[in-house]
């Protein structure tokens, strides 16, 4: 691999909108702890001020969005990528990977409202990370086919940005408490209807937060191999979530497994062949 480009050194550095960001995401998980462990906590709904009410998930779920993007376009700038030529098909991506997400969440998760009309046009409810992972990611591939991107390294600027921005996602789901584990009197359990138990959420939140701090880390120098940042998050995410969805209580199963490890397979996979490819390339490159 060769070393950092000029442009690449350039886009390195920390800026003020990342500043804005990070203090953002202090704030924001500040704010969960102090109301799920210091107060008691309970489901966080609605955010009221004055007359508005804005739901706290939707607020979370646009910053998930915003911030994935952001981070994005600062792969892009910083690995000297053709930003805008992918940015011009991210609309595409996060529309289809949300819609996607709902049709899944419907499909696997609520199975009684796939003949509910209504239910299935209306994607505000009913979302589900994997359907927003295989279904963003299929776009995704396709987009990058058609317009000739390198279909590894590309892939590895929109990995970063989904597990950026997917911190604030997950905090959406701390927020209102949408995915109880088991009951627990561990010091990370947080009172869900009143009964202390796991949030997986609150778990994935700080899973997505690692990931981000170790991608992040592994390319502060120079660019990863193409394919090893999207390698690496599967490969961490995929077992880690199989693990902590044994500890829901409100999943449909099937075969004993939930629909998260039961896709957490197929993810598991692509993480094994990207980190083939990858250091094939990495291999011929070197040779």
């Amino acid at each position: 691999m060769t070393g950092p480009s000029a442009a690449s050194r350039d886009g390195g550095g920390l800026r003020r909108a990342d500043l804005l960001w990070i203090l953002a995401l202090i704030a924001v998980i500040g704010f969960l702890l102090f109301h799920n462990f210091a107060r008691g906590g309970g489901a966080f709904s609605e955010l009221r001020l004055g007359p508005l009410r804005l739901s706290i998930f939707g607020l979370l779920a646009a910053l998930d969005m915003l911030f994935g993007v952001y981070l994005v376009y600062r792969w892009c700038e910083r690995f000297d990528l053709d930003w805008p030529t992918l940015s011009a098909g991210l609309p595409w991506i996060i529309v289809a990977g949300y819609f996607l997400s709902h049709l899944v969440s419907i499909a696997l998760y609520f199975p009684e409202e796939l003949t509910n009309l209504g239910a299935l046009l209306d994607p505000r409810t009913r979302i589900s990370s994997f359907g927003g992972i295989f279904g963003g990611g299929i776009v995704a591939l396709f987009y990058l086919r058609r317009k000739g991107l390198s279909i590894p390294r590309y892939l590895d600027a929109l990995t970063y940005g989904f597990v950026g921005g997917y911190i604030f996602g997950r905090a959406g789901c701390f927020a209102i408490h949408d995915h109880p584990g088991a009951a627990s009197d561990s010091f990370l359990a947080v009172p869900i209807a009143g009964v202390r138990r796991h949030d997986l959420g609150f778990y994935e939140m700080w899973l997505m937060l690692a990931l981000a701090i170790a991608i992040t880390l592994l390319a502060r120098r120079e660019r990863p191999a193409d394919g090893r940042v999207f390698a690496f998050a599967t490969l961490v995410y995929a077992p880690i979530r199989f693990f902590l969805d044994s500890l829901r209580i409100a999943d449909a199963t099937y075969g004993g497994l939930t629909p998260g490890q039961w896709l957490s397979i197929p993810l598991l996979a692509l993480g094994l062949v990207a980190l083939r490819h990858s250091a094939k390339a990495t291999r011929r490159s070197a040779s």
